[in-house]
């Protein structure tokens, strides 16, 4: 960690290497942004709004699997509890916005309470008490006739902005596109601050991190937090997606989706989420369509990609392109001059 000649430390100024990445993290998704709100019809807006929302609970998900190590099978409670939040809102017809901010808060207030009790435990423990308090959750709102019950909350439409319709499909995914940009340039910030680098080093070895005076304890639980308002904040974009807060939303499958995206893209890049995301959608929308055992033939390509690929398609890629003398960046890795 250095400090230039006006007191700014060089670890956080950006390098004439990550320019064009900058570069392209802002223009190239502006642009697909554009060419699809004005081109797409109905079916491909659908699509890519519902991959812009998968792409921002990937993301929550990694910070904790992919950067700090933390493999939890609770994430869909706070996804759940922020498109419930956002369901019990829209016939108040409140500002969007408002809605989407109070899903996040409500996501983040659940997990720092749950992350107080589970990041006490580690590993498998840890594992399985998310997945505890998780299906608590479901259990809760399956039953609960105040939220819905079995059916939960449903005809979800978001309230309009300054006179904009934002439940009409183009301008909702103009909307989805632009929270899911901001959420992810959070976390894309997270990944290259200290405390991102701190979080790698927990995952890397937690008793060093700790030896080294890093409160292990506390950045696990800022992590678990964040995690859990971007979840929350994705849940509430599901709600003006799919029109409907139910409580498969918090069941453990839900929360086992974004671990698997993360998996196939690669854990250990900050895009890996990304791209998992993009192709998990299109082969279950894909394959959902050709035939009913499509869960088997998604749990084959998995497995492919797995044997083929332990560190994702981006980890298979960065090592072809090794051979060639330049490579992908992992999270929060600078190219060395």
């Amino acid at each position: 960690m250095s400090v230039g000649s006006k007191g700014v430390r060089s670890d956080l100024v950006s390098t004439p290497g990550d320019r064009p990445w900058l570069v392209a993290l802002l223009a190239i998704p502006a642009a697909f942004v554009v060419v699809v709100a004005l081109v797409g019809n109905t079916s491909q807006l659908y699509f890519w709004t519902t991959v812009a929302e998968t792409v921002l609970f990937a993301l929550s998900v990694n910070l904790l699997f992919g950067q700090t190590g933390m493999l939890s099978f609770g994430q869909a409670a706070y996804f759940g509890i922020g498109a419930y939040t956002v369901g019990l809102l829209a016939s108040r017809q409140v500002n969007p916005l408002a809605m989407l901010a109070l899903g996040s808060l409500t996501g983040g207030l659940a997990a720092a309470l749950i992350g107080a009790v589970t990041l006490r435990t580690t590993a498998l423990v840890f594992a399985m008490l998310t997945l505890a308090f998780g299906q608590a959750l479901y259990s809760i709102t399956f039953h609960l006739q105040a939220v819905g019950g079995e059916n939960g909350i449903v005809g979800i439409v978001p309230a309009g902005i300054g006179g904009i319709d934002v439940g009409q499909p183009r301008v909702l995914w103009v909307f989805t596109a632009i929270v899911v940009s901001i959420g992810s340039c959070i976390l894309w910030m997270v990944s290259r601050s200290p405390f991102g680098r701190a979080l790698r080093m927990i995952r890397d070895d937690a008793t060093r991190a700790e030896m080294l005076g890093i409160p292990v304890f506390r950045y696990r639980l800022a992590a678990f937090v964040l995690s859990g308002a971007m979840a929350g904040l994705a849940g509430g974009l599901y709600a003006f997606v799919q029109g409907v807060a139910s409580p498969d939303s918090l069941f453990w499958t839900t929360s086992g989706e974004p671990v698997i995206i993360s998996l196939l893209g690669g854990a250990r890049f900050f895009y890996g989420p990304v791209l998992g995301s993009v192709i998990y959608v299109a082969a279950t929308d894909t394959l959902s369509q050709m035939t009913p055992a499509w869960i088997f033939w998604i749990g084959l390509g998995f497995l492919i990609v797995v044997l083929l690929s332990p560190d994702g398609i981006l980890g298979g890629v960065r090592r072809l392109w090794l051979r060639y003398g330049t490579h992908i960046p992992e999270v929060g890795r600078r190219r060395t001059p």
